[in-house]
């Protein structure tokens, strides 16, 4: 195989995740059903009322099931991700086709995710920033306020990001928007985010 594994070592990853899946989404929640349907029961006949038999809850069969497998199926599964990852051919498009690189958490997007929140500061309130990288280096942030020109704040890498800017009038609150584009290598590129705003108070 490209990665240098053998048929019998994917044949033994994929009986244990089949055999896990069945053990969480099916056996675990049925045992949990049946342990609340044996105490109601026991309730039930101990103290409860009735001029009628109650005949014993009927426990869950499952079938066929899955063939049993030896323990430590997640870690035998983590074990085999870091011998994929650490394989000559391994590259990042090979890790998305196998499900081990997140679409959501580590591919790229046209666009960075962000959200701007207000707290409370030492004086004024401050803007909070929060965003997603992908696999760029860091986001340009661009403002203005109240409708004035834009403004580069800044090259962010980490986050959160905060703009502790001064108020334009001290006593007034101003509405601030803001922008993101990628920043990569020293330079700013792709499209700009769609625009998000929030009104800062004195």
């Amino acid at each position: 195989m490209e990665l240098g594994f053998s048929l019998d070592d994917i044949a033994s990853t994929l009986a244990d995740i089949d055999f896990y899946i069945w053990l969480v989404q099916s056996w675990n929640p049925a045992v949990q059903k049946n342990a609340v349907e044996a105490s109601a029961f026991k309730a039930l006949i101990g103290t409860g009322s009735g001029s009628e038999l109650v005949a014993l809850p009927v426990h869950v069969v499952f079938d066929p099931e899955p063939v049993p497998v030896l323990p430590g199926v997640l870690t035998r599964l983590f074990n085999l991700i870091q011998r994929i990852k650490m394989a000559a051919t391994y590259n990042l498009v090979v890790g998305k086709d196998l499900g081990i690189i997140s679409t959501q958490s580590t591919a790229d997007s046209d666009v960075p995710d962000f959200t701007v929140t207000t707290e409370r500061g030492p004086t004024i309130e401050r803007v909070k920033l929060n965003f997603t990288k992908y696999s760029h280096g860091g986001v340009i942030v661009e403002s203005r306020r109240n409708g004035g020109p834009w403004e580069v704040l800044g090259v962010v890498v980490t986050k959160p990001w905060y703009d502790d800017l001064a108020l334009l009038v001290d006593t007034a609150p101003e509405i601030r928007e803001y922008r993101l584009r990628w920043w990569d290598k020293g330079e700013a590129n792709g499209e700009y985010t769609p625009v998000q705003k929030v009104t800062v108070a004195p």
